[in-house]
């Protein structure tokens, strides 16, 4: 039988199986719970500006802002890797948390500016 000899297409894994550029995810709750509760505020503004007659599409934007911090959160929840190809996206959402006060979002906003406080948890 022939040795079983690692290539290019095998990932090497340093020990403790963890990816060498990947390694143990960050504990990032000081992003994620206040993106997650903006996500869930950001949705419950959006269908209060739908049950209106004519301010109805100032709701889509924080629908969609809404839709998209609750699937960053779950992605935030991953490897290491996957944590920091994520990092501008939450930077992002937080700046448009804080600008969704324009939208009378004020849970939003603060949970924004606790994002943005709470940015320096990638640096870990």
């Amino acid at each position: 039988m022939e040795e079983f000899e690692p290539t290019q297409s095998t990932p090497a894994h340093a020990p403790g199986g963890f990816a060498p550029s990947g390694g143990p995810p960050r504990d990032l709750s000081g992003v994620r719970v206040p993106m997650l509760i903006a996500g869930i505020f950001n949705c419950i503004v959006a269908l209060s500006w739908f049950s209106t007659c004519f301010l109805f599409f100032l709701g889509i934007p924080l629908l969609v802002l809404g839709i998209f911090e609750i699937i960053t959160f779950t992605k935030l929840g991953g490897s290491r890797a996957e944590q920091d190809a994520n990092r501008g996206k939450a930077k992002t959402f937080a700046i448009l948390d804080i600008c969704s006060i324009l939208l009378f979002n004020l849970p939003s906003m603060v949970c924004g500016i606790i994002q943005l406080a709470n940015q320096k948890q990638f640096d870990r």
